[in-house]
């Protein structure tokens, strides 16, 4: 925890996140507007670890695929390493249900589909072709989509394209091609009467704008980050790349938004900036090792565009990384990054809830809950899930913003024991690789702030 002394501070500091009702001789106090959203990311959902269902799920519709699931021996969630089998999904569901049984709306910053979703297909049920893959992709998607809406009934839920949520392949959405036309019809009801943009605009890039459904002169912006990757190819697309044309859609709704007095929330699934995870990979020099996530034009330009005008973007939510960890642009705001349900990389599974005022859109906190997977549950057996931390009391501040991330950030660098709690929680908990990510903290802290290489090798480099 964030050591700034004990006493009244301190006291006062923690009353603003964790109050508790108290005793009232005259008339009741103003309630205030308070709300709770919901963030998943990176749920990966693979239908594949039971091969022997594979050929019956192909055959069958979306509708039938739980009871095809429910007719196999119990078997236990994935472990690290895996991606989120349909066990994992009913559990992660079932505790937010349970820790935020009436969220406003759910944000889901991207990658519905396993990975090697096609190769996983063709080994379990090969001969299916191009159309029984594609159909099976639908119908994955049809599945998650549902099982979101049955857990949350009534709630909207706005959904953003990872870089596996694709026909062609990992990183390789096609820009106006069928898989968005597909994923439109399949995430529409998602939104209910909050269509925004979406059937004009989603077709097109993967990307939409939103009335917030709740905060008066807000909207929410989706975004197609996947475009904007280092890694992206427009494979099975034709004409010229399509993160500018996205970039000068999002420049128009800045300024819509800037001429109107709105503010503007993102919701998107690469992040930008550093990977720290292919940095400490990469070989070379130090210099000439930072790996960015996001191509330098379209990172330029998407630093140019959120800072000015000042303030209008106010807050940014990202996936990607399987971790929980949050970024500070240099223009403001704060791009916050949820960790994955999908334990693929060492994390614990996770969800994050947040508090919020649906009059001014400030956070008050936010509190994740995770699925500890050592010793791994055995099958049958329940999963607990869990809190993990409260962000206000973990790291003794008033609220969820860009000023109080900023202080941790410092904290980090400064205190050893924030730092460790910080790193302790970056992979949720997990003791997967916790040695050598508290020896390379820095390269961690440094992705924080640091967004291109360059400034990434100034803050890292000896």
């Amino acid at each position: 925890m964030l050591r700034r002394g004990v006493g009244l501070v301190v006291l006062l500091v923690l009353s603003a996140c964790a109050r508790t009702a108290p005793v009232h001789t005259g008339p009741p106090p103003v309630a205030r507007p308070s709300g709770t959203f919901l963030s998943l990311s990176d749920i990966h959902f693979d239908p594949f670890p039971d091969p022997t269902l594979v050929p019956r799920l192909a055959q069958a519709d979306a509708g039938q695929w739980q009871e095809i699931f429910a007719s196999a021996p119990p078997a236990p969630v994935s472990p690290y390493g895996q991606d989120a089998n349909d066990p994992l999904l009913t559990s992660a569901l079932a505790a937010a249900r349970r820790f935020a049984p009436h969220p406003d709306f759910i944000l889901i910053s991207g990658d519905f589909l396993a990975h090697d979703f096609q190769k996983k297909l063709d080994a379990a049920a090969p001969g299916q072709g191009d159309d029984g893959y594609r159909r099976f992709v639908q119908k994955t998607l049809e599945y998650v989509s549902a099982r979101l809406s049955e857990a949350f009934p009534g709630s909207l839920i706005f959904p953003a394209l990872g870089n596996n949520d694709s026909f062609c392949g990992d990183y390789k959405i096609e820009p106006s091609g069928a898989f968005l036309a597909m994923l439109q019809k399949v995430w529409r009801p998602l939104l209910g009467d909050h269509q925004g943009s979406f059937d004009q605009t989603f077709p097109v890039s993967g990307a939409y704008s939103v009335p917030h459904p709740t905060i008066p002169k807000h909207r929410l912006i989706v975004l197609n980050s996947v475009f904007f990757s280092a890694k992206y190819q427009n494979a099975c697309g034709s004409g010229p790349a399509p993160d500018s044309a996205e970039l000068a859609w999002l420049a128009g709704e800045i300024r819509d938004a800037a001429g109107k007095g709105e503010k503007i929330w993102l919701v998107h699934h690469v992040p930008p900036g550093i990977d720290a995870f292919g940095t400490l990979n990469a070989k070379g020099s130090c210099a000439s090792n930072p790996v960015s996530l996001w191509q330098a034009d379209d990172l330029t330009e998407f630093t140019r565009l959120t800072a000015e005008p000042a303030g209008v973007v106010t807050a940014s939510f990202a996936g990607h990384t399987h971790m929980d960890e949050f970024r500070l642009p240099s223009g403001g705001g704060f791009i916050h990054v949820t960790p994955g349900l999908s334990p693929l990389f060492g994390n614990n599974p996770g969800f994050q809830v947040f508090d919020y005022d649906r009059a001014s859109g400030a956070i008050r906190d936010v509190r994740t809950y995770a699925l500890p997977l050592a010793p791994a549950p055995g099958p049958g057996t329940q999963p607990q899930w869990r809190l993990e931390y409260a962000f206000c009391r973990e790291y003794r501040q008033p609220g969820y913003g860009a000023g109080t991330l900023e202080q941790v950030s410092r904290a980090v660098q400064r205190d050893p024991a924030v730092r460790r709690s910080y790193m302790r929680m970056y992979p949720v908990s997990s003791k997967e690789e916790r040695a050598s990510d508290q020896k390379n903290w820095k390269v961690y802290w440094c992705g924080i702030s640091s967004f291109t290489p360059q400034e990434f090798a100034t803050c890292y480099c000896p």
